[in-house]
């Protein structure tokens, strides 16, 4: 594997309790960090086994979330054929935080999100083997179909988990308009209140609305715990502010969508609203699958769950020939 290192610094991987990286992905991978604009983005680069490609994933998490977390999904793509490329968002993981106060979830504009993933498939498209296949998780879905939408992107195909379309308790007209009025007077940069996750660490298993696997919640909440540098809060006015407007804007240009797409919903997910997801996936002609039963991170939750995304995964790129 090139050593890219040597042409960009490069960037820690975080192993809580000197947790294991996934023998199958540990040889392939490599972290580092790139710059778009004066921000520092932290990227993980891995290849699959076999010099002949698939062809590239390139992943875009959803909030709070960073690279690590997605390292047993990486190696599934590995193993599958697939160089794999996943950037931690501007203001997650180990990129720049925006703020002084670094715990806080914050953007200024959801096209920030797009310009740095373009930025990293354009930056390293030598590494990066045609087709290229765009995922994105919750935030992350609505940052790739942002991105292709306009034509930021164009990849063979796109894939999201969850994407986030439509947020149970704040994508109503009444929150809309009261958000929106208290970021203009001057609240933008502050955290909503109520919420939990002030201090960035999560919550106990049992109330959690993300997975019903106590084992990868634990591995999951282990980075916090031991890592305040991986650590963010609650989402601030403006985040919620410009979500708002970036799902908005996606809805209604749904039908302008020609890549082919997967849209996978979870059938008991409390975040994210599973009829946006299949509303979308009609508008747009997308295939459309559920997982019922799952909550709302679907690579995240026990493998009776996750396989059926896997296997949605796989019978959509088959049916494209990729």
């Amino acid at each position: 594997m090139d050593n890219l290192t040597s042409k960009y610094e490069k960037a820690d991987i975080v192993q809580p309790g000197g947790c294991p990286i996934p023998e199958a992905l540990k040889p392939h991978m490599q972290t580092f960090f790139i710059k778009n604009n004066q921000v520092r983005l932290r990227v993980m680069l891995a290849k699959a086994p076999d010099k002949s490609t698939r062809g590239s994933i390139i992943f875009s998490p959803g909030r709070t979330e960073f690279i690590e977390k997605y390292l047993e999904t990486a190696a599934d793509f590995i193993e599958r054929g697939f160089n794999v490329l996943i950037v931690d968002p501007r203001g997650q993981g180990l990129s720049d935080r925006l703020l002084d106060d670094k715990i806080k979830s914050h953007i200024e504009d959801f096209g920030d999100y797009v310009d740095d993933l373009a930025y990293a498939v354009k930056e390293l498209s030598p590494s990066l083997p045609q087709p290229h296949v765009l995922m994105g998780h919750s935030m992350g879905g609505t940052i790739v179909l942002q991105s292709i939408l306009r034509g930021d992107i164009k990849p063979a195909a796109v894939i999201c988990s969850a994407p986030m379309l439509g947020l149970f308790d704040l994508d109503t007209s009444i929150m809309k308009l009261a958000i929106k009025g208290l970021s203009a007077l001057g609240l933008k940069t502050k955290n909503l209140p109520l919420q939990r996750q002030r201090n960035g660490l999560p919550v106990p298993f049992n109330i959690n609305k993300l997975t019903s696997d106590k084992d990868r919640y634990r591995h999951w909440a282990a980075y916090f715990q031991t890592s305040p540098r991986l650590r963010v809060g609650p989402p601030t006015y403006g985040w919620i502010v410009q979500a708002l407007k970036a799902m908005t804007w996606v809805n209604s240009n749904a039908r302008q969508l020609k890549t082919p797409c997967l849209i996978v919903a979870a059938g008991a997910d409390p975040i994210v609203d599973p009829s946006s997801n299949e509303n979308f996936a009609s508008l747009s002609q997308s295939n459309y699958r559920v997982v019922p039963g799952a909550l709302h991170e679907l690579l995240l939750e026990r493998d009776i769950y996750r396989d059926q995304f896997l296997d949605a995964f796989d019978s959509f790129l088959k049916k494209f020939k990729i």
